[in-house]
């Protein structure tokens, strides 16, 4: 009889390699939490679309005591993860939230805050309106909704800006692991080798299946414009490094 994984070992080394590549990722869902504190007091009914395997309800269940916490993610091998380590301080659904009616499973819930993170950049420009506009729906009024993640400045508008900008994101962020720390890939390839999750990985593979590849390269603009025509009544920049964005939008 093999033991069962250690989950939080899992995470942590999940957290360790996308620091490599998000070195100020810490720093981000901190201020993240911080927003969703002064916007809604200490506690929130929290969603976290894409909340993978859990990095970010971790720290909102540390921090939030007796909230309401809820992460979506299409992932069942990352979701396996979050469910093992936050255990009973959440509520997990797998949902592939570019779908029409992915939120039925909420049922009547409604939120004061939703965080993102490292997720929205890989929608499709079609996909963008809709989901903002169910995110919008499922806000209270006054409700906040937090994005952090890489969008370019736009190459049309501003191109010297924006090659700028892709240069300081390479430039502090795509270097060179730290010696001994994994990657993205050498962390998929250890899970894909662990006996105890081939079932979780077959699923995987039929949950991802029909994902399309990504094909647009979302910029600043067309996700600003995509919240403020899904009825957000304030949108702002309120932290950025290189091209990299901390979008806050109220409902």
């Amino acid at each position: 009889m093999t033991d069962p994984p250690d989950w939080q070992d899992w995470q942590r080394r999940w957290d360790r390699q996308q620091s490599n590549y998000l070195p100020q990722r810490e720093h981000t869902m901190s201020l993240m939490l911080d927003i969703v504190e002064k916007t809604t007091g200490p506690i929130p009914r929290l969603l976290d679309l894409g909340c993978g395997p859990g990095s970010l309800l971790t720290r909102a269940a540390r921090r939030f005591p007796g909230s309401d916490l809820v992460g979506v993610d299409l992932d069942p091998f990352l979701l396996e993860i979050a469910q093992n380590v936050v255990r009973n301080r959440s509520v997990f659904l797998q949902a592939d939230f570019c779908q029409d009616g992915w939120d039925l499973q909420l049922g009547p819930r409604r939120f004061d805050a939703v965080c993102s993170a490292s997720v929205i950049h890989y929608l499709h420009r079609r996909q963008l309106g809709p989901l903002m506009e169910t995110l919008a729906r499922r806000l209270r009024p006054g409700g906040v909704l937090i994005i952090a993640d890489t969008f370019r400045l736009g190459p049309q508008n501003r191109p010297r800006l924006d090659q700028l900008a892709v240069d300081l994101r390479r430039h502090l962020w795509d270097g060179d692991c730290d010696a001994g720390t994994e990657t993205w890939t050498q962390w998929w390839e250890s899970a894909r080798a662990e006996p105890a999750f081939d079932e979780l990985f077959r699923q995987r593979e039929q949950a991802v299946a029909g994902l399309a590849d990504h094909e647009d390269e979302l910029t600043l603009d067309l996700v600003t414009a995509a919240l403020e025509q899904a009825g957000f009544s304030e949108v702002a920049t309120v932290d950025q490094t290189a091209d990299h964005h901390l979008i806050a939008a109220v409902g």
